[in-house]
């Protein structure tokens, strides 16, 4: 049986498991890394060799998306084990290349007021706020509705992401969760909330329709005003990182409750990523400390 049948038998399965947008990335990964190699071999022929020449030949790509294509390997060579077709998996014979970790370059207080303090149009300064302010994921922030606003209870709840893919619930079932609105976010989101009537949604284009994705601000702000301030690039998503390091960082909140407000399952993110970055930020510690009195 051909290796390019099982890779279809395991996209078919997947589509009935997962979101519409790690589907596309899957299938991507078939069509264009792994059927050009494997396609037309029988799937019983596919050596361990074979996996880790194939692995060791690509150069364009780093360990992380290695990894990726290794987990879909694996999991079409496993319908085929599951069908009794080949004794075992290969691609458990071969080792994961490592992952090294960019590490995180959250902004300064400074740079965030200057951001802030950038940002003219109306829709993009509420877009920021709410990224700094609650570390919300882009797709999620862009998906919020007006319903989600209590500004009586004072909270966000999330319970929804948009993308190119459409709308779908957030990332995991841990994502849906409440937002504190704190009060320097409040008028933001007040200012927005009252400027149209024309939708449920809390961000819409000018056509009344809710936003696929935030490219546009990407594109149109955010990009531009990194340049004008002379702030050196990060993508959108280190808003994220710059709410929970700072969160951490001022003693605002447990590592256990950052991991609630971020949506996260558990602390092992807060962990491996933020503690592990202050924890090795010296600047402000007290070196008039006496350790043994």
């Amino acid at each position: 049986m051909s290796f390019s049948h099982y890779s279809t038998i395991y996209l078919e399965f997947k589509a009935h498991e997962l979101k519409v947008s790690t589907l596309d990335k899957y299938t991507n990964i078939v069509s264009q890394r792994l059927l050009c190699v494997f396609g037309d071999s029988d799937i019983q022929d596919i050596k361990v060799s074979d996996i880790k020449r194939w692995l060791y030949d690509i150069d364009d790509v780093g360990a992380k998306s290695k990894r990726g294509y290794l987990g879909v390997l694996s999991g079409i060579f496993q319908e085929a084990l599951y069908d009794d077709v080949i004794s075992k998996n290969p691609v458990k014979s071969v080792r994961l290349p490592k992952v090294s970790t960019e590490p995180i370059k959250p902004f300064n207080a400074d740079e965030v007021q200057r951001i802030m303090n950038n940002a003219d149009n109306l829709k993009y300064r509420c877009y920021l706020a709410i990224a700094f302010y609650t570390g919300m994921r882009s797709g999620e922030i862009i998906g919020l509705k007006k319903s989600d606003i209590n500004f009586e209870t004072m909270l966000i709840t999330v319970q929804r992401s948009r993308s190119r893919f459409g709308e779908s619930t957030p990332k995991t079932k841990y994502s849906i969760r409440d937002i504190p609105i704190i009060k320097l976010l409040e008028p933001y989101i007040q200012e927005l909330y009252s400027s149209h009537d024309d939708s449920e949604y809390l961000f819409i284009t000018q056509y009344k329709k809710p936003y696929r994705d935030t490219n546009v601000f990407q594109e149109k702000f955010w990009t531009p005003s990194l340049k004008k301030l002379g702030i050196a690039y990060r993508r959108p998503y280190n808003t994220r990182h710059t709410y929970a390091t700072n969160m951490l960082y001022n003693d605002l909140v447990t590592p256990v409750q950052l991991a609630q407000l971020l949506g996260h399952a558990n602390t092992q993110m807060v962990f491996d990523v933020y503690v592990n970055y202050i924890d090795s930020a010296y600047v402000d510690f007290d070196r008039s400390i006496s350790i043994y009195k």
